[in-house]
């Protein structure tokens, strides 16, 4: 299996060592998605991402990113592969962003879904925290 592609950039790889550096070792910033979501942080998106600290399970993808690993489930992989995780701070929106511009664009309907207090965009992606 070719392994799963995430772009992580500087800023967010910046907050992740920032965050990272206060966990348990062995642990990772595990990354993933579930379809049909809208809302938080999907941003209207028909997939929701989302982010953790985790410990790596047997059957996770394991990414190294710059002194840190990303993990990925296997159910995750199809959504999340192609992602990019931006970390974003504006009077609108504040938090890490997860997008992935290789996925379709939601119909109507999966424009719909509110977002509570980790910020939301129309775009590919809303902001969402990791603790």
């Amino acid at each position: 299996m070719v392994g799963v592609q995430v772009e992580v950039r500087p800023s967010a790889v910046d907050q992740v060592r920032r965050l990272i550096a206060g966990q348990t070792s062995g642990v990772a910033v595990r990354i993933y998605a579930q379809p049909g979501g809208g809302g938080c942080c999907g941003g209207g998106s028909a997939v929701q991402f989302g982010m953790a600290f985790a410990k790596p399970r047997r059957d996770d993808e394991v990414v190294k990113i710059d002194g840190f690993s990303v993990i990925v489930d296997p159910s995750s992989i199809p959504f999340v592969n192609g992602a990019v995780v931006d970390y974003v701070e504006s009077l609108e929106e504040s938090g890490f962003k997860i997008s992935n511009p290789t996925l379709p664009e939601p119909d109507t309907a999966g424009l719909a879904g509110g977002c509570g207090s980790c910020g939301s965009s129309a775009e590919k992606g809303g902001g969402c925290g990791c603790g």
